[in-house]
């Protein structure tokens, strides 16, 4: 046996209609082409045994009850066609973002309650692990001449481990992304003004935990978010804007992002009331650059980040 392969990996997620049965996701049809995924199938506290006797060493610890824990990167891109959901979707659903479909576009907002669930496949060259009632956390990262790209890190209930022939997934509803480039990216939008910049990155700091009760099924669930992220930017002249004053006054503004420019694999970014903290210098070979700490809040409540791909 030549071992296990690092590079043939398949992952496999569809949204639950009920939380925590198995949705059974297919090859065919829901496959995520991943550019990186990490597992960790038995994941939550060994319990240790707190023993005394006459002589020294280990007690044996027991298990405690286990859970699954993933994390997946994939590219930021539209789905081809204006008004079709992108095929990252599903994980954003599960990530408390709610997903409304229009003729020419497609908008995801957080919402607060009623969250959708995943089911997931993790194939490893023959080895399976499967979750249920997977939920998680995105994270969005745009850094100039880069390709773009999403973090999500989901917890979901344990399923046995099986050894299992790895099926051929059908990537067809996966549109190649484009780079940060100046041809494909606009400007940021920070406090309703344009800044160039070289790095955007967006947290939704989803909490998800475990819910472990006896007498209740177990479940993952989420009790809240605290999306933050970070600028770094041409610093611009303080006519044009005083990200020094807006700090120390506190104020929060209009926080915007498009890239692409081609129908169906456009993905814009945008916040009504975006904080900026205390900017910090940095060096881009020889241009002075600031990074600054963002706080994204809400206005109306669920609208802090609205993603469109159109």
């Amino acid at each position: 046996m030549a071992g296990f392969k690092m590079r043939k990996r398949l992952i496999l997620a569809k949204i639950e209609s009920t939380y925590g049965t198995d949705s059974s996701p297919t090859a065919a049809a829901d496959a995520v082409l991943a550019r990186s995924v990490e597992v960790t199938p038995l994941a939550g506290e060994d319990i240790q045994r707190e023993l005394l006797r006459s002589y020294y060493g280990n007690a044996q610890s027991v298990a405690g009850e286990k859970h699954v824990e993933m994390t997946v990167e994939v590219e930021l891109a539209g789905s081809g066609t204006p008004g079709t959901a992108p095929a990252w979707g599903t994980l954003l659903r599960a990530c408390g973002f709610a997903e409304t479909t229009a003729v020419s576009d497609v908008t995801y907002n957080p919402i607060t309650g009623g969250e959708e669930s995943i089911s997931c496949y993790v194939h490893r060259d023959g080895i399976l692990h499967k979750f249920t009632g997977g939920l998680g956390s995105a994270q969005f990262t745009t850094d100039v001449n880069t390709i773009p790209f999403i973090r999500f890190r989901f917890l979901g209930l344990f399923a046995p481990v099986s050894q299992t022939a790895i099926p051929s997934g059908d990537y067809s509803a996966w549109t190649p992304a484009v780079p940060v480039t100046n041809g494909n990216t606009s400007p940021l939008i920070l406090h309703g003004t344009s800044l160039t910049f070289s790095r955007l990155s967006v947290d939704m700091s989803v909490d998800v935990n475990k819910n472990l009760v006896v007498g209740q099924d177990t479940a993952i669930q989420i009790s809240g978010r605290s999306p933050s992220g970070t600028a770094v930017i041409q610093e611009p002249d303080l006519a044009t804007l005083d990200l020094y004053a807006k700090a120390l006054a506190g104020d929060s503004g209009v926080f915007s992002l498009i890239h692409g420019t081609v129908a169906g694999n456009i993905v814009s970014f945008t916040g009504p009331k975006v904080a900026t903290g205390s900017p910090s210098e940095q060096d881009l070979n020889g241009t002075q650059m600031l990074s600054v700490p963002l706080t994204i809040n809400p206005d109306s409540g669920n609208d802090e980040l609205v993603i469109t791909v159109s």
